[in-house]
């Protein structure tokens, strides 16, 4: 059958509309949005460990402040071990005489709590005399007793890879490092401590010193105002506390609690879709405690020593 001239046109124009628009260019349908699935599993870190340096001025002036810290420092022992602590403690003076400045003073150099009658060897050690010379230097001794600590030397042993460090600096003066740190001894000390940051926390500093501004007048005696070491322990977070006090009682407790630092943040590989996220410590379910921020689970109170945080929830991806 013939087609009529008619139809035969038709169909030519229609054709023709085609070619001018594009086929297929109308109507194209996005590929569907995909929800995949995913789950992380985090360990809460095991028996924290914190590598403790007591920094101690032996001048005369120190007598009745290392008698009121020996009286103490047992105490501190005692608050790490409630807190499950796998401590170890050095001690050395702000005096940076040649021969064994830095050095860790006593037998054992460093402590532990297998260490038997450790509490005793606390409070000797917080009174190593007050033979020592000015300038008192606690930056500077600080850095060298750290220096000290590399495997052959004086020091060996006592920083370990997986420990916190935090160092108590205790002084009736302020810090006297400019001959041996330069005349920005805060800044050089802050530097050079950062290498002792580690995984398990940075280095901070907590100092037991004379009032800022003006310095003090206590039951332990006189004190110049401690600047410099309260600039130190305010850049890494520790504690500062007045030698003027007679309890040294505040300053053991708030060592305790600054050395034990759990994390409560767990970073996710991706941002979730909120209302997918479930979260879970040790296979038991966790219904409040804890909030998302962005790409991060943060718990209200860290996970115990040694949990394992599992987290599940949802990302969108492509069909592609």
């Amino acid at each position: 059958m013939r087609r009529s001239a008619s139809t035969r046109a038709v169909l030519l124009v229609a054709l023709s509309g085609c070619g001018e628009f594009g086929v297929g260019a109308v109507g194209t349908v996005p590929p569907p949005e995909l929800l995949v699935a995913v789950q992380e599993k985090f360990q809460q870190a095991s028996l924290p460990a914190v590598d403790l340096l007591l920094v101690i001025d032996d001048t005369a002036s120190m007598e009745q402040e290392q008698a009121a810290l020996a009286s103490s420092i047992g105490d501190l022992a005692e608050a790490l071990d409630e807190v499950d602590l796998a401590w170890q403690i050095g001690v050395t003076t702000t005096t940076l005489w040649p021969g064994e400045a830095g050095w860790l003073i006593g037998t054992p150099y460093v402590l532990t709590p297998s260490v038997p009658d450790v509490r005793a060897l606390l409070e000797a050690r917080a009174q190593p005399g007050v033979d020592g010379s000015a300038p008192e230097a606690g930056l500077a001794a600080t850095l060298l007793a750290l220096e000290l600590a590399a495997p052959g030397s004086p020091n060996a042993g006592f920083l370990r890879s997986d420990a916190t460090l935090h160092v108590v600096v205790l002084s009736d003066a302020d810090d006297g490092s400019t001959d041996a740190l330069g005349d920005d001894p805060v800044g050089v000390f802050l530097d050079e401590l950062s290498v002792y940051d580690r995984a398990a926390g940075p280095a901070s500093v907590s100092v037991v010193v004379g009032d800022v501004p003006s310095g003090c007048v206590g039951a332990t005696g006189n004190a110049q105002a401690g600047t410099r070491y309260a600039e130190v322990a305010a850049a890494t977070g520790g504690v500062v506390s007045s030698i003027c006090g007679a309890d040294f009682g505040p300053i053991v407790d708030a060592v305790a609690d600054v050395v034990v630092n759990w994390p409560t943040r767990f970073e996710l590989a991706a941002a979730p879709i909120p209302s997918s996220v479930r979260v879970a410590i040790d296979t038991e379910r966790q219904l409040d405690g804890w909030s998302l921020d962005d790409a991060a689970i943060v718990f209200d109170t860290a996970p115990p020593p040694g949990a394992v945080v599992l987290v599940d929830y949802l990302v969108t991806g492509s069909g592609e």
